[in-house]
């Protein structure tokens, strides 16, 4: 047994200080003293999960849906490596995580010694704050140390905005650290305890230029992309609705339930349906999912107002014309919604709205879309949805009505394909409700590691799998102009995911026809644990219907006789 290393219970005090309640850890033999000073700490809920890349967005998942920053923790060398992508999503979607990194002390780098790389600010710009503590030994002033930079990197991962911080850990062998019982300098240490600060509210000379511009504008329309369930996105909810703007809400905005909400947007502008462009955009969250609609926002030439909690402000198509940043959620609920007279331009958004529904009632036919437009708005109040990328939530996202009371989430930071699976984990096991996965099968295949997490369920997780035999998002892009290229970007494939699902002590049903979707999607809701339902579609098949689609819609809102 080392001596030396109990100051690493104290940087376990510190974590649990800064607001850090959960961990989750992949094995290893270096980061053995880390491990047994979370277990014995007795205050934190721990998972273990063996793949290092899988248990990274496992925790992402459990933050976003906790609220609160959640620990991951690996051992040396490329096992470090893994976490990265977890650690991109968590910066760019803005979710608190405190990688803690085990590593070999300074004297073993770059001459060769085993599981030993450069790990000292290896995600570089990807992080808000990095930092590598001391080695432990045996002295209470490297114990207030070591407890202080863990204090601070939780404080960091929550302050405004949220994101990842690093903390690489090198210890010396041996590598087994007292019990925390036998830690006497720990009760010497003074108590500790940490609050982030709250956001700051905006300035009022921002706002009432904001104030101004509603007054003189004629057809505003609020935007909003990717946000949290809570007060603010309730507070731009209740100002669209008490204004009478028109609101176009993205699937992941938690404000598609808004009386203001215009269904189908997506739709209406691939359609050239929609009223005339906005002369004032007031913009909220993320970057919304819809290219139609960033595209037409693009050709506005509008005043365009984008509010963000920081500098760090989101608005990829340089379009921004007043910045306002701060907290906007006492504004929303306070400012009079009686500024100006929009009827018309909401009645004119509501005329093609209705079209659009009408068009999806009569036509839609079984296909991927329809699937995933389906699962989404069979789910009741306080389920949980996350949506994978590429196709399923673009899908989502022009295609399904979202019930109020259902809370809508994916990676939309880096918007990559790979951990799904596990960030949707995370959510189940961090909110214990019933959660619904869409997702497509290479991005299920990418992830199929994750599914070890789903022995941690004690709530239904069905997963709606789209399997078109590969990439079909290609075949909405320009690659589908080169036929004879095309299976180098959707790689077809005849993976069975059936015996894998299996495998990991899951449910699998094979959906053939939109019945036994329902029937499978309404089995797996009641039944705690995994349940994946498979509905499987021709690769080429969604472009067709979405250009039908689309034509019967201009058709019906006599676009082509302009």
């Amino acid at each position: 047994m080392n001596p030396d290393l109990w100051p690493v219970h104290a940087l376990v005090d510190g974590l649990y200080a800064s607001g850090v309640r959960r961990a989750v850890i992949s094995p290893g033999s270096r980061n053995t003293p880390l491990v047994f000073a979370l277990l014995e700490h007795g205050g934190l809920e721990l998972v273990s999960h063996m793949d290092e890349r899988s248990a990274a967005f496992f925790a992402l998942g459990m933050a976003r849906q906790s609220g609160e920053p959640v620990a991951v923790v690996c051992t040396s060398g490329t096992a470090v490596a893994n976490l990265y992508p977890a650690v991109v999503e968590a910066y760019f979607s803005r979710v608190p995580l405190v990688v803690l990194t085990a590593d070999r002390p300074a004297e073993l780098r770059e001459v060769g010694a085993n599981q030993t790389i450069r790990q000292p600010n290896l995600f570089g710009a990807h992080v808000k704050w990095a930092c590598e503590t001391p080695v432990p030994e045996d002295r209470s002033d490297l114990a207030l140390d070591l407890r202080g930079l863990a204090m601070r990197a939780g404080l960091a991962a929550r302050s405004v905005p949220e994101g990842p911080v690093h903390v690489n850990v090198p210890f010396r062998e041996p590598l087994l650290p007292p019990r925390r019982s036998d830690s006497a300098g720990l009760a010497e240490l003074p108590a500790i305890h940490g609050q982030p600060a709250a956001g700051a509210p905006c300035a009022p000379s921002a706002l009432a230029q904001v104030e101004e511009a509603l007054s003189r504008a004629r057809r505003p329309v609020i935007v909003t992309g990717p946000m949290r369930p809570g007060p603010l996105a309730q507070g731009v909810a209740r100002f669209a609705g008490a204004s009478g703007i028109p609101l176009l809400a993205d699937i992941l905005s938690q404000c598609r339930d808004s009386e203001a909400s215009v269904p189908h947007y997506d739709l209406v502008l691939r359609a050239g349906a929609a009223p005339e462009p906005p002369d004032l955009v007031l913009r909220f969250g993320g970057e919304p999912t819809s290219k139609a609609l960033s595209s037409w926002l693009r050709k506005a030439r509008a005043e365009f107002v984008v509010f963000d909690e920081t500098p760090l402000y989101r608005d990829s198509g340089h379009q921004a014309t007043h910045v306002v940043i701060g907290d906007p959620t006492p504004w929303l609920h306070e400012v009079p919604g009686a500024l100006g007279d929009w009827s018309e331009y909401r009645a004119a958004w509501r005329h093609a709205s209705d079209a659009a529904r009408r068009a999806l009632r009569e036509f839609l036919p079984w296909f991927e879309g329809e699937a995933v437009r389906m699962a989404v708005e069979a789910l009741n109040p306080g389920h949980v949805l996350v949506l994978g990328n590429s196709r399923p939530i673009r899908d989502a996202d022009a295609l399904a009505l979202p019930r109020a009371g259902v809370e809508a989430y994916g990676n939309r930071g880096a918007s990559g394909i790979d951990g799904v699976i596990s960030t949707a984990l995370g959510h189940a096991v961090a909110s214990g409700r019933p959660t619904l996965l869409a997702i497509g099968d290479v991005s299920f295949y990418h992830d199929l590691n994750g599914l070890a997490a789903a022995r941690e369920l004690s709530s239904p997780f069905v997963v709606v799998l789209v399997h078109n035999g590969g990439g079909g998002i290609f075949r909405h892009l320009a690659q589908a102009e080169r036929p004879d290229a095309i299976d180098w970007f959707t790689t077809p494939h005849e993976l069975d995911f059936a015996p894998i699902v299996r495998a990991y002590g899951g449910t699998y049903v094979c959906a053939g026809d939109a019945n036994a979707l329902m029937t499978g999607l309404r089995e797996g809701m009641e039944r705690p644990g995994l349940t994946v339902v498979e509905a499987r579609f021709p690769n080429e098949e969604s472009p067709r219907v979405y250009r039908d689609l689309v034509a019967r819609l201009a058709s019906a809102m006599g676009v082509g006789a302009r």
